[in-house]
This record gives C-alpha cells, sequence and structure tokens, in this order.
C-alpha cells in the first residue's frame, strides 16, 4: 500500500472524534455565552448542577454516538480493506503456480481480525473515557492535565466569577477560553505515564495500529505458503532519516528485526511509518526500485532547499507542513467558536485574517519546497462555514488597523476617545438641538441643517464617555451627539477647529480616509 492509501485507512475514524471535539467545545462556548449573559446576578449558581449534569448527559451520549460510528467504521475497513489487501496477493500465488486459501476459510487470519477489533473497541472506549484538556500553566510553564468534565465545570465557573465580577468582559473570557482549548484540542490522557494526544490523532493511530497488525500477519503467511523467507520493503518519498538506509531494499524476515526494526516504535510498521513489507520471491518477483535508485533518490531528498533563511530537507519540509496542516486546523476550530460565542465582531476578522495569511504561508512554502499541497487534510475536521475573511470583513479589518494607528496618534496629542474610520452614522432628525449652547453661549452660529450635514460629511469620529457622546469631524465642520440624552449637544465650522480638531483632521486626511 502507498502512504496515501495508509493514510486514507484512518481520515473517516479521525472526522468521528474531530466532530466530538468540536461537538463538545462549541458547548462549552454556548453555556458561557448563556451564563455570561444572563440578567440574574444568581443565574449561574442557581442552575449550575443541573446545567452540568445536563451537559455531562449530553456528552456521554456524543461520546457513545462517536463509539457506534468509530465501531461500524472499523468494520468497514476490517472487511473491506483487509479483503483487499488479502487478494493483492493473488498474482504471486499464479506465478507460483498455487492456490490461495479462500479468505474467509483462512482460519488463523480471521481469528486474528476478529481479535484486533475487540482490541481496538477497547482502545476507543479508553479513548472516550480518558479526554481531557492539557493547559499551560502561565506562571510555570508547565502543562497541567485536566479531565474533561473537571475542566468543563472548572472554566465555566471561572467565567460566571470573571464576568459577573466585572474582571473581565465578555468577549475577554471567550477569547480566553477559546485559546486555551483551541491551543490543547481534547485530548486522550494517559495519567499514569503522562502521555497525551489529541484525540483524533489517538484514534487514527489505533485503526491504523491494527490494520497494520492484519497486515503484517497476511504477509508473513502469504511468504510462508510461498515459501520464501525474503520481503520487500516500500519506497516512500519524505522518509524519516533512521528508515531512508532500509527502505525500498530486499531482507530476510531476521533482517526486517535487526536492521529495519520491525516490532519496535521507532523501525518498521512502529509509531507513524508508512512503510510496507511484502513477500518476495527470488527469481520470480522484480524489485520496484534498484539499490542505485534509492542511493540516488535519497541523495536528492537530502540536498535541503532554503525559505526564508531555513535550509530544509524533503522530511523537514514535510514535518513543517504538517505543523503548518496543525495550526490551520486550530485556527479553523477558533474561528467556528468565536462565531458560535458571538465574540466581538472584529475579533472573528481577525481569526479569520491570520487563517488566510497562514494558508497564504502554506501554499507558497509548499511550492518553493516543490511539495503538493494536502488542502484535505485542513479541510478534513467536517466544519462548515466560511473561514475566509469577505470583501467586507476584508474592508472593516482595514479600517481596524487605520483606527488602531490613529488612536495611537492621538493619544500620543493626549486626545482622548475610541477613533472609528468612515463611521456609521447616527440618525440624529429625532433628536434635540441645543441651540443655546452652540450659538448663544459658544457663538459657533451653527443651524441643525448645518450640524446634521457635518455629521453626514464626517469620515471620523471620536467615542467618549463610555460611548455617551460620539464626536463627528468631517473637512466642513464638527457635531458632537449626546447619545444618552438624544441631543445634538454642540457643532462649529472648519474655521473654528482648535488644535486638537486639527489634529484629527491631520491624521484622518494623513491615512487617505478622505479619498475616495
Amino acid at each position: 500500500m502507498t502512504q496515501g492509501e495508509i493514510e486514507k485507512l484512518a481520515v473517516k475514524t479521525g472526522n468521528i472524534f474531530s466532530s466530538l471535539e468540536i461537538r463538545i467545545m462549541m458547548d462549552i462556548v454556548r453555556r458561557i455565552r448563556e451564563a455570561g449573559f444572563a440578567t440574574a446576578s444568581a443565574y449561574w449558581q442557581i442552575s449550575r448542577l443541573q446545567r452540568l449534569g445536563l451537559a455531562e448527559k449530553d456528552i456521554r451520549e456524543w461520546i457513545q454516538e462517536a463509539l457506534k460510528a468509530s465501531n461500524e467504521e472499523m468494520e468497514k475497513v476490517f472487511s473491506d480493506e483487509v479483503y483487499e489487501q488479502y487478494y493483492s496477493h493473488e498474482r504471486a500465488y499464479k506465478l507460483a503456480g498455487m492456490q490461495q486459501i479462500p479468505f474467509d476459510e483462512n482460519v488463523p487470519l480471521q481469528q486474528m481480525v476478529k481479535a484486533v477489533k475487540a482490541q481496538l473497541q477497547g482502545e476507543y472506549k479508553n479513548i472516550s473515557g480518558s479526554m481531557g484538556f492539557a493547559i499551560r500553566d502561565p506562571a510555570s510553564g508547565k502543562l497541567q492535565y485536566s479531565p474533561l468534565m473537571d475542566y468543563y465545570r472548572s472554566t465555566m465557573d471561572q467565567a460566571v466569577i470573571d464576568i459577573r465580577s466585572g474582571a473581565f468582559d465578555y468577549n475577554t473570557v471567550l477569547k480566553r477560553t477559546v485559546g486555551q482549548m483551541t491551543a490543547s484540542g481534547i485530548r486522550y490522557i494517559d495519567y499514569d505515564s503522562g502521555h497525551h494526544d489529541r484525540v483524533d490523532v489517538a484514534a487514527r493511530r489505533a485503526i491504523l495500529t491494527g490494520f497494520r497488525q492484519v497486515q503484517a500477519k497476511i504477509n508473513e503467511q502469504v511468504a510462508s505458503q510461498l515459501g520464501t523467507d525474503m520481503y520487500e520493503v516500500s519506497y516512500h518519498r519524505g522518509a524519516r532519516p533512521t528508515h531512508q538506509p532500509w527502505q525500498g531494499r530486499v531482507y530476510t524476515k531476521q533482517q526486517l528485526t535487526d536492521i529495519c526494526g520491525l516490532g519496535t516504535g521507532p523501525g518498521l510498521l512502529g509509531w507513524n511509518c508508512y512503510h510496507d513489507y511484502r513477500p518476495f520471491i527470488p527469481g520470480v518477483s522484480v524489485r520496484r526500485y534498484t539499490d542505485e535508485q534509492l542511493d540516488r533518490m535519497n541523495r536528492e531528498e537530502n540536498t535541503p532547499k532554503t525559505y526564508n533563511g531555513k535550509q530544509y530537507t524533503v522530511y523537514e519540509a514535510l514535518q513543517q507542513q504538517r505543523k503548518m496542516e496543525r495550526v490551520m486546523r486550530a485556527q479553523r476550530q477558533k474561528i467556528k467558536l468565536l462565531e458560535e460565542g458571538g465574540a466581538d465582531e472584529q475579533e472573528i476578522i481577525a481569526a479569520k485574517a491570520r487563517y488566510q495569511g497562514q494558508m497564504q504561508t502554506y501554499k507558497d512554502f509548499s511550492e518553493k519546497m516543490d511539495l503538493p499541497g494536502q488542502k484535505k487534510r485542513i479541510m478534513q475536521d467536517g466544519l462548515s462555514g466560511k473561514f475566509m475573511p469577505t470583501k467586507v470583513e476584508q474592508k472593516i479589518l482595514e479600517e481596524s488597523e487605520i483606527n488602531d494607528k490613529i488612536k495611537t496618534e492621538l493619544s500620543e496629542a493626549k486626545i482622548k476617545g475610541v477613533p472609528k474610520i468612515n463611521p456609521e452614522k447616527v440618525d440624529v432628525s429625532e433628536f434635540t438641538f441645543d441651540t443655546a449652547h452652540i450659538n448663544t453661549e459658544r457663538e459657533h452660529g451653527v443651524t441643525r441643517v448645518e450640524a446634521e450635514k457635518f455629521i453626514k460629511e464626517a469620515d471620523i469620529s471620536l467615542t467618549r464617555w463610555n460611548g455617551r457622546f460620539i464626536n463627528y469631524y468631517g473637512p466642513n465642520g464638527a457635531t458632537y451627539v449626546d447619545m444618552e440624552n438624544n441631543n445634538i449637544r454642540t457643532a462649529f465650522k472648519k474655521e473654528q477647529f482648535d488644535e486638537p480638531t486639527l489634529k484629527i483632521r491631520e491624521v484622518a486626511e494623513k491615512y487617505g480616509t478622505n479619498k475616495g
């Protein structure tokens, strides 16, 4: 089997557990949103046990659904794929003038398949029963492991405390929680050894390990029946350096153990190994690659290419590509969770922009390294929706960046307020017009029509006093609106601009807000 075919075997199983993961994380976000926006101060305390009980019940049901789906997928793999793998040796039997034992009548193999499936079902239950989060302690920098429901309870409690006390606003709490969850992912945690993996990774590894055990049994059984003790190991591009010397070559069964490390974690068929070995009959079988071809291909793969000042062999480039894919999958989760939690619009757009940048870097890196892009790996999470900024969102993001620059310059000039470029215009048609203040006290000589015109022409605004006042500034004048009292408080013409107002106009024009 090729590397791609081996990887494909576990995709659906991984997706089942990825779906379980995002389902649980979205539930946490939903419940934080409900608690965070509740009006009654004792809402969470009163309903806490009931809601946590419901959450635990839901999660148990989702886990059972995932186990059922993964067991069904396992049955499919061990019927269709094992069957196909078994009869892939049919030609070798014909060349040897022998008859292959029918699959259903191969008792030792059927017994092994049954045992591996039972073992795999147990592993799935163990994975789903040992789920949790690995959270890095900000003080010590060490990872701390928290069982799933413990994390659920503590996260909900802390979120409610932070929001209710006013220590943090809802968006800050949501962003923190989403960041924690996506950085960790829901993990299978072995609390005795401390080993942990994301649940989808653990599930994929489990089914691949089981399949490879059966595959090895088939290969060795076929070799025995064909009367050979020789095997050809497969070759694939981007093999790890320790596997390169022996891939693609022919060995005895003993040499597979001694040279290739068969049966060990770092060796043939071990951790994340995509090699295979098949019976080889000297004088009948033809090698796929000669030793000279293998040596040349290995040399080419080990000749580094440079990207952004750093050199990568093919193996190193593939590892970097996988890392980028993991980061992008986590970013997709983050976007989905922020949307589910009703995060601030600009926070969501910024997350999409980061994903867009990551995707562009990924494409560029893959092209420079002469590697095929694997977008399917990134999008195999089953998440639907738009993960790139739309044109409208891109414009909002650009304006946000300009607002930040303007805010910095105005702060340096000791001008307070939250700036907004191309601001939405408040409908002041029903607002009162404070002509006594504007024209009697201040002597600005501005009519209501002119004040409303200044608002319409404004290309920048400053929000002050926690949103009570919105001050609009345009090229011909400025108008200050009291949102609390629905009142046009003051307005003045460009000839009356003071030094701070001139500074506001300066930065507005500097960043091109008046240019089409």
